[in-house]
């Protein structure tokens, strides 16, 4: 019974392979969970990056000057 199992799992692995392999409008698809999370990552990079300097000016602003 487990050898009926591992060998399915494993013939749809190899087919889904096949057609990933073949057709790359399936790839596209298959590949989109991916490429939504990468969108969402640099969202969220160029967010700190609009921040950075503003908070480097604030922290060099609010020094005082030395007696």
């Amino acid at each position: 019974m487990i050898n009926r199992i591992v060998v399915l799992t494993t013939a749809i692995m190899f087919a889904l392979l096949l057609v990933w392999s073949r057709w790359p409008a399936f790839r596209l698809w298959i590949e989109a969970p991916k490429y939504s999370m990468l969108r969402q990552e640099h969202r969220f990079d160029d967010q700190d990056k609009e921040r950075e300097p503003t908070t480097n000016l604030s922290l060099n602003g609010s020094t005082a000057s030395p007696p």
